[in-house]
């Protein structure tokens, strides 16, 4: 290992000797001892010292990052369906809303069915999950659920195509909503919710 000699070489293995007797305890990083009669003591060598910079570097990025995350805000998580009609609808939605770049957003088919259908128990784990992280990352104020008509996991779920029938569809979605809300405003009372029905053209009207 190349240093400075004398009085100044001698402080500078002092001081980087200390460095890697703490931060190896502190990284968990495994030095090997150099004995070194000259200076005295025991020193770690320039490729221990290259590894605990680089520990230290990582662990100083994580916390930086972990920061910025928890640091960030948003007004709400959106929850749509996957369906592939409506995934520009969708951010046409949030963004005549005055939202754009304002929310979280996760699709699980069925949207608010997700929450609820005994049909699709892992969906239900990952709705309510969602929320929490939400909240957690970037203390979230509301939940916007965006259901549309002709959905596929409805169909599903109840085994009736509502197609055509407007006011049925409505009706059904809108049982399923509420079940949502009230389960929400009883997990997390300090939410505030709103719930969407749109249509396969695009347009959508508050249903809760």
């Amino acid at each position: 290992m190349l240093a400075p000699r004398g009085r100044q070489g001698k402080a500078y293995r002092s001081a980087a000797d200390d460095f890697c007797a703490s931060s190896a305890a502190l990284f968990s990083v495994k030095v090997a001892p150099i004995s070194n009669s000259k200076f005295g003591g025991i020193m770690c060598s320039e490729t221990n010292r290259r590894q605990l910079l680089g520990a230290l570097g990582g662990a100083l990025s994580v916390g930086l990052i972990t920061t910025q995350a928890e640091g960030a805000t948003v007004t709400a998580l959106a929850i749509t369906c996957i369906d592939y009609r409506l995934v520009d609808d969708a951010v046409k939605f949030f963004d005549s809303h005055k939202m754009t770049n304002d929310y979280d957003q996760v699709s699980l088919a069925g949207a608010a069915l997700a929450a609820v259908s005994a049909k699709f128990p892992s969906s239900n784990a990952a709705f309510w999950d969602h929320i929490a992280i939400a909240k957690q990352l970037h203390a979230i104020k509301k939940v916007i659920v965006v259901d549309h008509r002709d959905c596929g996991a409805y169909k599903v779920a109840f085994g009736k195509d509502y197609h055509g029938d407007g006011a049925a569809e409505l009706q059904q979605h809108k049982g399923v909503m509420t079940e949502v809300q009230t389960k929400l405003k009883k997990l997390h009372p300090d939410l505030a919710s709103e719930f969407w029905l749109m249509g396969v053209d695009g347009r959508t009207e508050r249903v809760i």
